[in-house]
């Protein structure tokens, strides 16, 4: 498309938008597409641990050297032999990426392998064997060559969208590359240094009526840092980049150098510049060993609803939709042992950020497929490398994801492969969420490449004008009146034939070069399939041995596991008995710590009874020293007293007379005298010969405190009278001589209560004085007794 075709509206202004990423909103899932590719043995090279059974299915064989002999079989998407082309494996893979990406959808394909198995020749090739990489960009410039917006028109808005520009603002961008590219000093190094052959494959599903533009970067992870191999603005040194998250909450390196291209050379040149910047470096197992994953991205912004007016200029109307596909190559440095390689120093430390970042992909994959198989929301560490930070939208479902593991078939690489080819049949586990079509983009048939791919069958597509019509022979009328008009109607359907003949003739070719080739493959399977009947031949006869050996094996496993089931019997009764005799042994332990308990038992109540009898004996013998103490007194006591008695002036009958009537009245109380009552009485007794008067009332005093003792709980009397005693202190039990010696009392009172022979209630109230004695103790002298009771006026 001429840029010069290329106008506005009115206005001269284009409305400036962001852009707009495909929504994932569709629940449906499709697993990730795992391919395999095998790279041809070196040569020299005889021994192999790789066979192919079927076009999907591979069997991975343990070497010769190891003891154990093992076959293991993997399913792939499809299989890509050591004779298969650069073609079969760009229409089986990219081709539909390519249709997706023209289609505003995202896609990301990465090559995974040990160092030295061909993923960078898979992905790039070489200039007259183009890989994925060029092929697809020639077949995408060559789609919409005709369909280009201008320069400059499409502009990145440094936040992984893009924004369209005024037509002036366009202008002024192109002037500035005009002046770029004529300042010698100014042009990019290297440019178009490498070109790659261009097949002239097309896509025919492209939107006519919309522009097209296309953007490229290019970024490597090296020692889980991200630089940018475009960025010519750092010098030699490159400067670690940041990862960002955009407004879609997808990843994008913020800053990233992303340079708008009209052609595939400008593509090639680019890329070119970024690979004479990679870090690389020669090992033991490649001498051009990639030390870094880099990734190539190409993003196609579609510009919608272009129309052309009556000159046939483009114009942009005022509310245009801007749809962004985005494919993403990664090439991912090999994984490798240090002991096959022997690197040292910094080939180490890069072996092992790459080792890592591998070891993070392969977790984050394993989280994957454990949340999707036990339906789980665990959370997958994408943060541990760069590597997966940078593309876990992908599989989150913002995209189609494939990846093609590439393998050395070679019998020394077998370690390598065993974990290449695990890590690949786990990867085809992991579901991904199916990105809708985008809905600004209109849905067009798929062309031959498409079914291809579909059918697993390999095509090569030329031109478009390889497959049209033959032209058809024009309808002529012949005026003979007019021999000029039908000179020139002659003119034109000699013309018409002739282009007819020169394209049957190429047409004719173009079949015989087809026949040709297709007999070489006829042959070349008759070959494989001469080959393949004799080695069926011969491996039926190894499956009938192995048959029989696994039948012999088979019975041994069965006489071994009777022995087996026999040994399991013996052992369990063995651990019965072993349990029995556990059981006994704590059992008798059990009564030995009971019978040291009761020893220590025993042992302690024989000392607390030692003690308590030591006690007791202690106290038995104070009481019998305190007892003879007292009966000694008592005699003291008797003979004053009848000493006392001898030198009175009273007579004998009296003091028999007092003792009679304190006798009375301890009879007279009866059960309720406590005993202290009694041995008070006693001590009255005893010093009754002490009273220096004879016995009389004494009259009240206000001034005495009374002992008031109460040996029972007395009934209210409900009477007029009641005993009057203003100072006083009430006791129930006489339990300590101080409750009597106590110095401020001076009077005592014993109530009690008791019916009398007519069943009424009587109270008495035996009053005595308390006085203090020589020895410090005291004497209670009963000298009255008041009684009050009640009676019936018309008892009597």
């Amino acid at each position: 498309m001429n840029p010069s075709r290329f106008n506005t509206p009115s206005a001269k202004k284009l409305r400036r938008e962001k852009t707009t990423m495909s929504n994932n909103s569709d629940t449906e899932k499709h697993p990730v597409q795992v391919y395999c590719r095998i790279k041809p043995l070196m040569e020299g090279a005889e021994n192999t641990c790789i066979k192919v059974l079927a076009a999907d299915t591979l069997c991975l064989k343990t070497p010769e050297s190891k003891a154990v002999r093992k076959e293991t079989h993997y399913i792939f998407k499809h299989i890509f032999t050591s004779y298969s082309t650069q073609s079969e494996v760009v229409t089986h893979v990219a081709y539909p990426l390519l249709e997706d990406l023209l289609n505003g959808k995202n896609g990301l394909l990465f090559t995974y392998g040990v160092t030295g198995s061909g993923k960078t020749y898979t992905l790039t090739g070489k200039q007259n064997d183009p890989g994925i990489m060029p092929r697809c960009i020639d077949t995408l410039f060559n789609s919409i060559g005709d369909y280009q917006a201008p320069k400059y028109v499409i502009k990145s808005d440094k936040m992984n969208g893009f924004e369209i520009q005024t037509e002036d603002e366009a202008f002024s961008e192109q002037l500035n590359l005009k002046r770029t590219m004529t300042n010698p000093k100014l042009q990019r190094k290297g440019s178009f240094d490498k070109l790659y052959e261009n097949d002239g494959t097309v896509i025919h599903n492209v939107n006519k009526n919309s522009l097209y533009s296309v953007f490229v970067s290019y970024v490597e992870i090296y020692n889980n840092g991200v630089y940018d191999l475009l960025d010519e603005s750092s010098g030699k040194s490159l400067q670690n980049k940041m990862l960002r998250e955009d407004s879609r909450k997808n990843m994008y390196v913020n800053g990233v150098v992303e340079v708008e291209v009209k052609s595939a050379e400008e593509a090639f040149s680019l890329f070119n510049a970024g690979q004479n910047r990679k870090k690389m470096a020669s090992t033991t197992l490649n001498e051009g060993s990639s030390r870094s994953h880099s990734i190539f991205n190409i993003r196609v912004v579609q510009l919608e609803q272009i129309t052309y007016n009556e000159n046939g200029q483009a114009m942009v109307p005022n509310e245009n939709k801007i749809a962004v596909g985005q494919l993403s190559f990664v090439d991912l440095a090999g994984s490798e042992r240090t002991n096959r390689t022997n690197n040292t120093g910094m080939r180490l430390k890069e072996a092992s950020s790459i080792n890592n970042s591998l070891m993070s992909l392969r977790t984050c994959f394993e989280m994957l497929r454990e949340n999707q198989t036990n339906k789980t929301n665990k959370l997958v560490p994408y943060r541990d490398s760069r590597l997966t930070f940078l593309f876990k939208h992908y599989f989150e479902g913002d995209g189609t994801v494939k990846m093609i593991v590439c393998i050395n078939p070679s019998a020394e690489d077998y370690e390598e492969n065993l974990h290449v080819l695990k890590f690949a049949e786990m990867s085809q586990e992991i579901k991904v969420v199916k990105p809708e079509v985008n809905r600004y983009t209109p849905s067009v048939q798929r062309v031959a490449i498409s079914k291809a791919a579909e059918n697993k069958t390999p095509a090569r597509l030329k031109t478009a004008s390889s497959f049209t019509l033959l032209p058809q022979i024009p309808v002529v009328k012949f005026n003979f009146d007019d021999l000029d008009e039908c000179r020139s109607a002659i003119q034109k359907v000699m013309k018409t034939i002739k282009l007819r003949e020169s394209k049957g003739n190429s047409l004719d070719k173009e079949i015989e070069d087809k026949q040709k080739e297709l007999r070489k493959r006829l042959v070349s399977l008759n070959e494989q399939s001469v080959l393949n009947s004799a080695e069926i031949k011969s491996l039926k006869g190894v499956i009938h041995k192995e048959k029989q050996q696994l039948r012999n094996v088979h019975l041994k496993m069965t006489d071994l596991e009777f022995g087996n089931r026999d040994m399991q019997g013996k052992n369990e009764e063995l651990h019965d008995i072993i349990q029995t005799l556990k059981n006994a042994i704590n059992e008798k332990d059990l009564k030995i710590n009971q019978h040291q308990l009761e020893k220590q038992r025993t042992k302690k109540q024989l000392v607390m009874a030692n003690e308590k009898m030591t006690q007791e004996l202690d106290y038995k013998l104070r009481r019998q020293r305190d007892h003879l103490n007292a009966a000694m007194k008592a005699k003291d006591d008797k003979l004053r007293m009848v000493k006392g008695i001898l030198d009175s002036e009273l007579p004998p009958v009296e003091f028999q007379a007092i003792e009679l009537e304190e006798e009375h009245v301890i009879k007279s109380l009866g059960s309720q005298t406590p005993q202290s009552l009694k041995s008070n009485s006693h001590f009255h007794r005893r010093n009754m010969n002490d009273a220096s008067a004879p016995r009389k009332r004494r009259s009240k005093s206000a001034g005495d405190v009374w002992l008031e003792h109460n040996v029972i709980k007395p009934c209210p009397l409900d009477t007029v009278m009641q005993p009057t005693m203003k100072k006083r202190k009430s006791v129930s039990k006489l339990d300590k001589a101080s409750d009597v010696t106590n110095p401020k009392q001076s009077k005592y009172c014993l109530l009690a209560q008791e019916p009398d022979t007519d069943g009424e209630l009587e109270t008495k109230l035996y009053k005595a004085d308390i006085v203090p004695t020589c020895g410090g103790g005291a004497q209670v002298i009963f000298n009255d007794v008041e009684k009050l009771r009640q009676e019936s006026p018309t008892k009597h």
